[in-house]
């Protein structure tokens, strides 16, 4: 009899598991970072110790996953108007996912970090560029070329497609930054702000696909711009 009641509980754990995948976005996000991390730490000699504590701030961020969804769905059971109580229930419990996330970032650069080093300075530049004009230029082309695009897909009637200028020229500059100064954290933290940027423009702007378009014209102008440098 207790077999079947520890088995029964199994099963409602995992539905508890399953439920918060198939509906909640930010879930199937930590997972899929969950299983990149783990694949990453069997192919780099980490120490047992650097292995476990990843597993452990991999569990936090998905527990505290959990208890979010958990703490959403009571309070959409109690009531489904606006409350201010309501709000401070479910902005509480996004603020601990916050949290543990931002643990698990810094937790995965500070065991990470040697080898995401090596990769960086042997696939994304060989050595830091000196500045010059010619990052100027590069920037007046990635301008101008972002213009070309916006008026020519304008003209074929694709004006969802029409890359934002601010994204393109915000990448753009971010990639030669860290094409100048050559250093991984710097390459995060610069990567980290225009990632914000990215978050502002989604909020005052629907069109993603422009607002992406426009970011990635950026880092492709920059990256070969460099190169002929």
């Amino acid at each position: 009899m207790w077999m079947i009641k520890v088995i029964k509980s199994f099963r409602y754990a995992l539905e508890g598991l399953k439920y918060t995948v198939v509906t909640q976005r930010n879930m199937r996000i930590h997972f899929l970072v969950a299983l990149i991390v783990l694949i990453f730490s069997l192919y780099l000699p980490l120490s047992k110790t650097e292995v476990l504590v990843l597993f452990v701030t991999i569990i936090l961020v998905i527990f505290a996953e959990l208890i979010n969804t958990a703490i959403e769905a009571v309070v959409d059971m109690v009531t489904k108007e606006y409350h201010p109580l309501a709000k401070v229930a479910k902005d509480v419990a996004a603020g601990a996912v916050l949290l543990t996330a931002g643990l698990a970032v810094i937790v995965g650069l500070s065991v990470f970090y040697p080898y995401l080093n090596q990769l960086f300075h042997r696939f994304w530049i060989d050595s830091p560029h000196k500045p010059s004009m010619g990052l100027a230029a590069i920037i007046a082309f990635d301008f101008f070329l972002t213009l070309m695009l916006k008026a020519w897909l304008h003209r074929r009637g694709k004006t969802s497609l029409e890359p934002s200028m601010i994204t393109s020229v915000a990448f753009c500059v971010a990639t030669l930054i860290v094409a100048v100064i050559g250093n991984l954290i710097i390459t995060l933290l610069v990567y980290f702000l225009t990632t914000l940027l990215l978050g502002l423009r989604f909020r005052v702007d629907s069109n993603r696909k422009a607002i992406l378009f426009g970011a990635l014209i950026g880092i492709v102008v920059a990256v070969v711009g460099v190169r002929f440098m």
